[in-house]
C-alpha cells in the first residue's frame, strides 16, 4: 500500500512539470549581441517549483520562457537572470522575434 501512494505522489509532481508547445520548440535561447539585429517583444519569467528535483524545476521554468515566447510572436529569447534553489527556479528573460 505503501508503494502505490509513493507511485502516485512521484506520478503526481512529475506531471506539473511544463511540456513545450509545439511553437515553443522552435524557440532558441540568444546572445545579446544577437538581439541586437533582432525586434524585442518585452520581458518574460518562467517559474517552477515542486519538481522531483531541481533540474527538472530548470527545465520546466525554461519551457514556460519557451512557450510565452512563442505566444507572443518570438522565436528567441535572452536570459536576464537564471534563480535555482532546492525550492524552485525563476528565469527571467526578454523575448526577439529575429
Amino acid at each position: 500500500m505503501r508503494l502505490i501512494v509513493i507511485t502516485f505522489a512521484v506520478i503526481g509532481l512529475a506531471s506539473c512539470s511544463t511540456e513545450l508547445s509545439p511553437e515553443g520548440k522552435s524557440v532558441r535561447q540568444i546572445s545579446l549581441q544577437t538581439a541586437n539585429a533582432c525586434q524585442f517583444l518585452g520581458p518574460v519569467t518562467g517559474s517552477e517549483s515542486m519538481g522531483i528535483d531541481e533540474s527538472m524545476d530548470t527545465a520546466s521554468a525554461y519551457n514556460k520562457v519557451r512557450n510565452t515566447t512563442a505566444s507572443m510572436g518570438g522565436n528567441a529569447f535572452v536570459v536576464s537572470s537564471s534563480n535555482t534553489s532546492i525550492a524552485s527556479t525563476v528565469v527571467q528573460a526578454d523575448a526577439y522575434r529575429c
